[in-house]
């Protein structure tokens, strides 16, 4: 058994929440950290990529104490809470009386985070930083391909476990270079490849229009993956580093939703 602060402390030596208060300083927006404290005990923990009304069933169901996520439980500042719109989960997961901790940017850009896993899932064994904030703390890669358009998208599809990818440009082509970027890293994308960034296929998700329009202008491929399976992939992997160090003092469980692969 843990303490919440212990707890919190174990996972804090592997994606720093320092680096949340870092990306913050340069402009994004978080809030990770611990955002829901009802009980002092950590046995039983879910992880789920989204506090969502199922995953608090299933951390429930499995007799859970706490759940962390990666997407903030409370991202924005709320006026109210209820059982039925927005502010659900959260609410239902006081109800349960569930610890809720949420590590988000922090465990985007920390060593072997999420920004990483996206990186490895795709392929990329070496590979260059396309931004940083320390020396362990990193978003944005460029690697090495050298495959034909056809067969990269299916070992996207086969690594991340996804149905749903989107590819503009020559389904012929083949991908030398790429960049990839975590969850929605549209605009770190289109100042890369403004920037004068060599790669040919650019990787991410939620990327609005205009962004698209510009990069597909410039000559770039482009393949869009959805936000949960361009994350979850790395937020497994974060679990399964977890687990390993709890192992004998907790039990660790993760929730996959299969609505958002």
């Amino acid at each position: 058994m843990y303490s919440l602060d212990e707890f919190f402390s174990l996972l804090d030596g592997i994606a720093p929440i320092k680096y949340s208060r870092m990306m913050i300083e340069k402009g994004d927006y978080d809030n990770s950290g611990i955002l829901l404290k009802f009980n002092d005990k950590v046995e039983r923990v879910l992880f789920s990529l989204d506090l969502s009304v199922k995953a608090v069933e299933r951390a429930r169901r499995l007799k859970c104490d706490t759940v962390i996520t990666h997407h903030p439980a409370i991202y924005h500042p709320v006026k109210s809470i209820d059982a039925f719109g927005e502010t659900a989960a959260v609410a239902l997961a006081a109800k349960a009386g569930l610890n809720v901790i949420s590590m988000h940017l922090n465990l985007d850009v920390a060593a072997g985070g999420i920004d990483e896993s996206l990186c490895i899932g795709l392929g990329g064994k070496k590979y260059r930083f396309l931004d940083s904030l320390d020396d362990n703390a990193h978003y944005g890669r460029e690697f090495k391909v050298e495959k034909p358009v056809s067969e990269f998208l299916k070992d996207i599809k086969n690594n991340f476990g996804t149905k749903r990818t989107l590819f503009y440009g020559s389904p012929k082509s083949t991908v030398g270079i790429a960049a990839s970027f975590c969850g929605g890293g549209a605009e770190y994308a289109l100042s890369y490849v403004r920037n004068g960034g060599s790669a040919d296929t650019v990787i991410t998700s939620d990327i609005p229009h205009h962004v698209l329009k510009e990069l597909t202008e410039k000559g770039k491929k482009v393949i869009i993956l959805t936000h949960y399976a361009s994350e979850n992939y790395g937020f497994k992997r974060f679990y399964e580093r977890v687990k390993e160090k709890v192992s004998g003092k907790a039990e660790a469980f993760y929730f996959e939703d299969k609505r958002f692969l």
